[in-house]
């Protein structure tokens, strides 16, 4: 890198450190679609194989999902469902 052969002080190393990270920020949704890709093949492969495909999707599904009852606090999804009551 061009900077390396500046005669820094460590806190503007760090300094430029820090702003190559922010500037390389990834796209949050791109992380959650990867994330969620991850998690998915994890749960392929530790599937029970013995039952049908669609029992298979449907238990993904709610693996990747999460319990529905915390659909109504979790801050990253729309509110798709109705509330539960309390």
């Amino acid at each position: 890198m061009a900077w390396q052969s500046d005669r820094l002080s460590l806190s503007e190393a760090i300094g430029r450190l820090v702003e190559l990270g922010l500037a390389v920020s990834a796209d949050p949704d791109r992380q959650k679609q990867r994330a969620r890709k991850m998690a998915g093949d994890a749960i392929d492969r530790m599937g029970d194989t013995t039952t049908t495909a669609e029992d298979r999707a449907m238990r993904k599904r709610d693996l990747l999902d999460g319990p529905k009852e915390f659909d109504r606090v979790r801050i990253d999804r729309s509110r798709r469902s109705k509330p539960i009551p309390e």
